[in-house]
C-alpha cells in the first residue's frame, strides 16, 4: 500500500488536475464535462433570450420596419459573438473530456459530420476516463458542486430528449387515431 504525505501538492502526488477549466490542458471527468457544459449552455441560452428580447421589442407589430435598426444589427453582432463563445468554451471542455479517455483533441473535429457527431456525443458523455495519470496529466477530482450540476445536466438530457420524441410520437399518433370522413370536434 502507498504512503501519501499530506505536505504535497496533488499534482506531486499525481491526485489532482489544478489546471483553470478553460484550458485545453488537463483533464475531465464525465460529470465535470456534463456540468460546465450545462453551465455555459444555460448561460448562452439567459443570454441569448435577453438579446432576442431585446430585438424584439425594436419591432412595432403592424410594420415589417424597425424602430430603431441599430438595435437590430447590435442584438445579431451579440448573438454571433456569444454563439462563437459557446462553441469556443464547449470545444475546449471536449479536448480535456477527450484527454481523460486518453485520446488527442483532435478527436473533436468529428462535430462536423453528421451524425457521426451525435454519436460521438454520446461517446464522450457515456466513456469512462482513464484510471490514475495518463499522458495528459492526472485525474482531476470532481467538485461535489460539479457533481450537483452535472446530474441536473443529465436530467435536462432526458427531459429534452423525451420532450423531443413526444415533439414527434404526438402528432403521428393523433394522425393515426383520426378516423376517415370523421370532422374534428
Amino acid at each position: 500500500m502507498a504512503s501519501t504525505n499530506s505536505y504535497r501538492t496533488p499534482t506531486e502526488e499525481g491526485g489532482g488536475d489544478l489546471t483553470p477549466p478553460y484550458s485545453p490542458a488537463g483533464r475531465f471527468g464525465r460529470l465535470s464535462y456534463i456540468a460546465w457544459v450545462t453551465i455555459i449552455s444555460i448561460i448562452g441560452q439567459v443570454v441569448m433570450l435577453i438579446v432576442s428580447g431585446g430585438a424584439a421589442i425594436t419591432l412595432p407589430a403592424n410594420t415589417g420596419e424597425a424602430v430603431v435598426p441599430e438595435i437590430g444589427m447590435a442584438a445579431l453582432i451579440a448573438s454571433v459573438v456569444v454563439g462563437v463563445a459557446i462553441l469556443v468554451f464547449t470545444i475546449l471542455f471536449s479536448i480535456r473530456r477527450c484527454h481523460d479517455i486518453d485520446i488527442s483533441g483532435w478527436w473533436n473535429l468529428l462535430i462536423v459530420i453528421p451524425l457521426v457527431n451525435l454519436v460521438y456525443g454520446l461517446f464522450l458523455v457515456l466513456k469512462p476516463g482513464t484510471d490514475g495519470p495518463n499522458r495528459f496529466g492526472p485525474v482531476r477530482d470532481t467538485a461535489v458542486w460539479e457533481k450537483v450540476v452535472g446530474f441536473i445536466g443529465i436530467a435536462l438530457m432526458v427531459v429534452a430528449i423525451i420532450g423531443m420524441i413526444a415533439a414527434i410520437a404526438i402528432p403521428a399518433y393523433m394522425g393515426l387515431t383520426e378516423i376517415p370522413g370523421q370532422t374534428g370536434m
